[in-house]
């Protein structure tokens, strides 16, 4: 399996500038098993195909669709192309889950259903049990404005290039690929209206309403999951901290809704671990399939496990090569354990969790600039090996 996260460093109506990769996968041999992604696909020569602006966009940020514009997007394109893609409710915000609300910054009531946009050819000759799996996450920051964007504008083009572009055809006919644009849609919209926040975390209080300033409150969800939660050398306890992981591993809806979703798509007979931290120097091989995607902004770093402590996976040979293949793309730098740009221990995070538990191999991140308004067009492909 693959966990890449992708950023975005700059944007106007119709350009996005310098984006990066992270991802996370099982190569098996390098032959990726057939019904797996064999190509690779850049979004430079898409990136144009939809106008944004006839969504409703970000103030100031007219490149970047809003909360409500992704969302009335994500619809609008599962209408169009009913034959392609569709729409799974997968879970609730936590102010859905809890029918809570934050006094400080108010919000709209009850909070939002969280959506994976599953997106595959109905009418191709192999069944879904027959397809490779893909899950792509965008929005876990959610003042890292652009990667929704750069998600839903990748969706769009795998539709619009159906039957067009022989590489999407064959990835629609032989792959399942689920986006979640949106994980946190509680805070996307409090830093949406209120930008000065900068909110990181989700809108969980905790014991926040006590101890910490209005826009300190929250968990931070990359730092919730369930494979190392509360390594103190990667998370902070402290519930007013930027990387607070919660109460505890998955305590948060928004981090089950993926976990969940991620464990409905992917099949459970390719290695799961009942024991994922006791099973840190034992390899997976190189037979597991599936792709899990995190994108990220900003940076300019593959990212791939482990990412908990600064030491190489059992994997390492698999993920590293894999990494390079990005890394000849794109230019940037590999952040890794055993790797002389491993920049800082992140505990709790998606990537090393959807590698130890469920057996995807290969994670990586991007950090671009979280979002700007300048000028410029598409100076790097968007890569991803599937």
């Amino acid at each position: 399996i693959i966990v890449v996260f992708i950023g975005i460093h700059v944007c106007s109506v119709d350009n996005i500038d310098e984006f990066n990769i992270m991802v996370s996968a099982v190569p098996s041999r390098h032959r990726l098993h057939g019904h797996l992604l064999r190509c690779v696909v850049s979004l430079a020569a898409i990136a144009f195909t939809v106008d944004a602006v006839q969504y409703d966009t970000i103030d100031k940020y007219d490149c970047f669709r809003s909360l409500e514009g992704m969302t009335k997007s994500m619809f609008d394109l599962a209408e169009s192309y009913p034959d392609l893609s569709s729409v799974v409710d997968i879970g609730d915000s936590y102010l859905k889950s809890k029918n809570d609300n934050n006094d400080d910054y108010p919000l709209p009531q009850n909070g939002y259903d969280i959506y994976a946009m599953v997106i595959t050819a109905s009418d191709s000759p192999h069944p879904s049990s027959a397809k490779g799996k893909t899950l792509i996450i965008s929005g876990v920051h959610p003042r890292e404005h652009a990667p929704p964007e750069l998600t839903m504008r990748f969706a769009e083009s795998l539709l619009t290039g159906y039957e067009v572009d022989a590489d999407i055809t064959w990835i629609l006919q032989h792959t399942e690929v689920h986006i979640i644009f949106q994980v946190n849609p509680d805070s996307r919209y409090v830093t949406e209206k209120y930008p000065k926040t900068f909110w990181r975390k989700n809108q969980n209080p905790g014991n926040g309403r006590e101890n910490c300033k209005a826009d300190e409150i929250g968990v931070d969800l990359n730092r919730n999951f369930g494979f190392k939660w509360g390594d103190q050398d990667g998370a902070s306890d402290d519930s007013c901290d930027s990387t607070y992981h919660g109460r505890g591993p998955g305590s948060e809806p928004e981090t089950r809704a993926v976990v969940d979703y991620a464990k409905e798509i992917f099949p459970e007979e390719q290695g799961r671990r009942d024991d994922p931290e006791g099973s840190t120097n034992v390899a997976f091989g190189e037979d597991n399939t599936g792709i899990f995607v995190d994108v990220h902004a900003p940076g300019g770093y593959i990212f791939y496990p482990w990412g908990h402590k600064d030491r190489k996976s059992p994997d390492d040979d698999a993920l590293q090569a894999t990494a390079r293949k990005m890394s000849y793309y794109n230019g940037y730098v590999l952040w890794a354990g055993g790797q002389p740009d491993f920049q800082y221990a992140a505990s709790g995070d998606s990537s090393d969790y959807m590698y130890a538990t469920l057996g995807e191999i290969f994670s990586i991140k991007s950090w671009p600039a979280y979002f700007t308004s300048a000028t410029t067009t598409f100076s790097k492909s968007v890569v991803i090996f599937l």
